[in-house]
């Protein structure tokens, strides 16, 4: 096997999946053309295989032939066109790798020379889907504080989340926060989230209780009149001694 020879070149042309393309199903099609081209004065001839693999898959995979296609006709031939569909592809950001090798042959001065290249394209893509909130928290559980952590998960990368508390107006955060000055009693708490794709989840309904001590508070008044009526009694004590 010798190098490649000057002049030779892969190009592969993907048609589907398009780059940075939002995708609705873990469905898509697949459809590539390759040329392997070279200068007329080889009389090459090439045998082009192809693969493909997603940062999904374990391993990378053959690229199916078309129906009624010979393996052996791709034989000398120094182009070709795949058109497949991948099933089954699991929601997020992805890249699927297309990899293009072509075992091929020239005549030179009587002698036959072999050579093998090779050319991979990446595509990048993504099948979104509503995030999907989960609590850490406990459901019906009691606190015995005003301040109650709002723990909870997003399982899709979330450009915007917020809470409603008690049905309430929805207050902004930017993950995990805590709920202060809760007052004593039944309280409920929703979280929705929105994916950078425009996909909107929404939590179940959390609920939950606080009972925190109250503390007795004197008021103001009361203990001014106590601090007064203590300060006369003093100032009558007093003239009483100086009398005597």
């Amino acid at each position: 096997m010798i190098p490649v020879p000057e002049g030779v070149y892969v190009t592969v042309n993907v048609a589907s999946p398009t780059e940075n393309v939002v995708y609705h199903t873990g469905t898509i099609n697949v459809n590539f053309y390759v040329t392997i081209d070279g200068p007329a004065s080889l009389s090459m001839g090439v045998h082009i295989i192809s693969t493909y693999q997603g940062d999904w898959m374990q391993e990378s995979a053959w690229c199916p032939f078309p129906p009624g296609f010979d393996f052996a006709e791709g034989y000398m031939r120094p182009s070709m066109q795949r058109n497949f569909t991948i099933n089954d592809i699991p929601f997020g950001e992805h890249m699927l790798n297309i990899t293009v090798s072509g075992l091929g042959g020239y005549w030179e001065n009587g002698t036959e020379y072999l050579f093998n290249t090779q050319k991979t394209v990446s595509v990048r893509f993504a099948i979104p889907t509503n995030p999907t909130i989960t609590f850490t928290s406990l459901q019906n559980a009691t606190f015995e504080t005003s301040s109650v952590p709002l723990n909870f998960t997003v399982d899709y990368p979330a450009s915007e989340m917020s809470y409603c508390l008690d049905g309430q107006e929805a207050i902004p955060i930017s993950g995990n926060t805590t709920l202060t000055d809760l007052a004593n009693g039944q309280h409920n708490v929703t979280v929705y989230a929105t994916s950078k794709y425009g996909y909107s989840g929404i939590s179940e309904t959390l609920f939950f209780s606080v009972d925190a001590p109250e503390f007795l508070v004197v008021p103001f008044i009361a203990v001014s009149a106590v601090i007064v009526v203590s300060a006369v009694a003093g100032v009558m004590v007093y003239f009483k001694k100086r009398k005597r």
